[in-house]
C-alpha cells in the first residue's frame, strides 16, 4: 500500500509540474497570437486527444508521463503531420525575438513560482515535525545545537529531577543531540559510548525511521567503532560527512549488537536541555544543560539478541508554524533550497557524480521515507524543490531544452541571422536522444539500487 502510495503520489506531482510548465509556454504563445497545434502532457501514444469546439488547440494526455510540449507553428517547417499551415503572421518565428523569449522561458517561470508557492503551503497549512530543532552553531560550521524530546526511564528522569532548575520540571527537559550531518535525518547522538565488553571508543547515530510519532530510542540507534581511518564509506552511505573533534574521534565499522553477548551494557552519555514552556520554544538559557546515562543492554529473554532499554522513548515533535513563523521559515527554506540544487548540479561534474542522480523510480522509492520525515508537509516541500529544479533544469542551454531554444534566439536577436532550421531540427534530435538515453541509464541504476 505504502509503494502504491508514492507511485500515486509521484504521477500527481509530476503531472502537476508538467502542466503548469506548459501551460505557460502555451498561455504566452497564444497571447502573443503564436498558433499551437497542440498542448501534450506525457510522450507516446494518446490516451486522450480533445479540442474545444471552435478551438484550435488539441488537449492532450499521453502513455509516457515523462514530460510534455506544446506544438507551435513556426517550431519546425511546416505543420505537424494532419493539421493545416495556418497564416504565416502566427508563427513562432514571425513574432518580435523579446516576445519569442518569453514564450521560451514561461514555463521555466512559472515552474519557479509555483516551488515557491508549494514550499509556502509546506510551511503554513502543516504541522511541522522535527527530528531535531536548530538553534545555534556552535564549535563549527559543521557542528549544529539540535535538541529533540526524550521520555527517560525513571533512573535518568530522577537524575534529571534532583538536578533541574526551579522553572523546570523533569518532563520539560528536551535531549540535545550535537549536530546535524548532510541536512539528513541521520544525526549524531553521542561521541561519549561505553560498552562493557570492550574499551574501544564508539559513537551513537540517530536514525529515526518514522518523525510522526513517538519511536523507542534504541530502535533508532546505531552504534559506530572510532578508528583513526577518517569517516569510512559504510558512514558517508548513511550521510555522515562529519564528526565532531575529528582529531581524536573518526568514525570506523559498526558495532553489530545482534552478534553481542546478551550481558553486555551499552551506556550513552546523553545531554538534557530544559523547554521554555511559555512559549512552547527551547528555553534560550543554555547553561541549564544536564549530563543523563541512558543504558541499553540485550534482552535474549524472546530468544533473540535485541538492543532495548525499557522506557527511553523518543517523542514527537509537532509545530504550527502560524501565519509569521511561515513567512520566516519560507524565507530560510527557499535559499536553502536553491543552493541545494546549485549544489546538486555542480556535483555532477565532479567524480562519481552520476550517482548524485535520481529519477522517477528514485524519487518514488523515496517518497516514504521523506513523508515519514515531516508528513504531507515534506511532500509539498519536496514537490516545490522538484518545481525549482526543473526551472533550473530547462535553463540549461543543451538541446532539447528550453534554454537551448532561448540561446538560438538570442543569437539570432544579436546576429541579425538566422540559425538554419535544420540544424536546429538536428540538434535538437540529438539532444533528446542523449536525454533519453541518460533517463533510461538513470532509471536503471535506480532499479539496481533498490536491490
Amino acid at each position: 500500500m505504502e509503494i502504491l502510495l508514492a507511485i500515486l503520489e509521484i504521477i500527481i506531482i509530476l503531472g502537476v509540474l508538467i502542466s503548469i510548465h506548459e501551460a505557460g509556454h502555451l498561455s504566452m504563445a497564444k497571447a502573443f497570437g503564436v498558433y499551437c497545434f497542440e498542448y501534450s502532457i506525457g510522450f507516446g501514444p494518446a490516451i486522450l486527444h480533445k479540442k474545444r469546439k471552435n478551438g484550435e488547440t488539441y488537449f492532450s494526455l499521453r502513455a509516457i508521463p515523462l514530460g510534455g510540449y506544446v506544438s507551435m507553428y513556426g517550431e519546425d517547417e511546416g505543420a505537424p503531420e494532419g493539421y493545416d499551415a495556418p497564416d504565416p503572421s502566427r508563427s513562432l518565428n514571425a513574432i518580435a525575438k523579446w516576445k519569442k523569449c518569453i514564450v521560451l522561458v514561461a514555463g521555466v517561470f512559472l515552474n519557479f513560482v509555483l516551488g515557491l508557492v508549494l514550499i509556502f503551503v509546506s510551511d503554513i497549512a502543516f504541522p511541522q515535525y522535527y527530528s531535531a530543532y536548530r538553534d545555534q552553531v556552535i564549535d563549527s560550521p559543521d557542528s549544529i545545537v539540535l535538541y529533540t524530546p526524550v521520555n527517560l526511564s525513571a533512573g535518568p528522569l530522577s537524575y534529571v529531577e534532583q538536578n533541574k532548575d526551579e522553572a523546570f520540571a523533569a518532563e520539560q527537559y528536551y535531549l540535545e543531540i550535537p549536530s546535524i550531518l548532510n541536512g539528513g535525518t541521520a544525526v549524531l547522538l553521542s561521541d561519549e559510548v561505553e560498552i562493557s565488553t570492550s574499551n574501544e571508543r564508539y559513537v551513537a547515530l540517530y536514525t529515526p525511521s518514522t518523525l510522526l510519532k513517538n519511536h523507542d530510542l534504541s530502535s533508532s540507534i546505531s552504534f559506530y567503532l572510532a578508528t583513526e581511518e577518517g569517516v569510512t564509506d559504510e558512514l558517508k552511505a548513511e550521510g555522515i560527512d562529519y564528526l565532531p573533534d575529528p582529531e581524536k574521534l573518526t568514525a570506523g565499522e559498526s558495532y553489530l549488537i545482534s552478534n553481542a553477548d546478551p550481558s553486555t551494557a551499552i551506556t550513552v552519555h546523553l545531554t538534557m536541555l530544559p523547554l521554555n514552556a511559555d512559549e512552547g520554544l527551547f528555553a534560550e538559557n543554555l547553561t541549564k544543560r544536564l549530563s543523563v546515562p541512558v543504558e541499553f543492554h540485550i534482552d535474549a529473554s524472546s530468544g533473540e539478541q535485541v538492543l532495548s532499554s525499557p522506557g527511553v522513548e523518543v517523542q514527537s515533535i509537532k509545530q504550527w508554524l502560524g501565519w509569521k513563523g511561515a513567512w520566516r521559515q519560507w524565507a530560510s527554506d527557499v535559499p536553502e533550497a536553491c543552493g541545494a540544487i546549485v549544489k546538486g548540479f555542480a556535483s555532477l561534474f565532479s567524480p562519481g557524480g552520476f550517482n548524485n542522480l535520481s529519477g522517477i523510480v528514485g524519487m518514488t522509492a523515496a517518497l516514504p521515507n521523506i513523508q515519514a520525515s515531516g508528513g504531507f508537509a515534506m511532500i509539498f516541500y519536496f514537490a516545490g524543490l522538484l518545481s525549482i529544479n526543473l526551472a533550473f533544469f530547462n535553463l540549461l542551454p543543451f538541446p532539447g531544452l528550453d534554454g537551448w531554444s532561448l540561446l538560438v534566439t538570442i543569437i539570432e536577436g544579436v546576429s541579425k541571422r538566422k540559425v538554419p532550421a535544420k540544424a536546429q531540427t538536428i540538434m535538437s534530435i540529438i539532444g533528446m536522444v542523449l536525454l533519453f538515453g541518460l533517463m533510461i541509464a538513470v532509471t536503471v541504476k535506480d532499479i539496481i539500487q533498490l536491490f
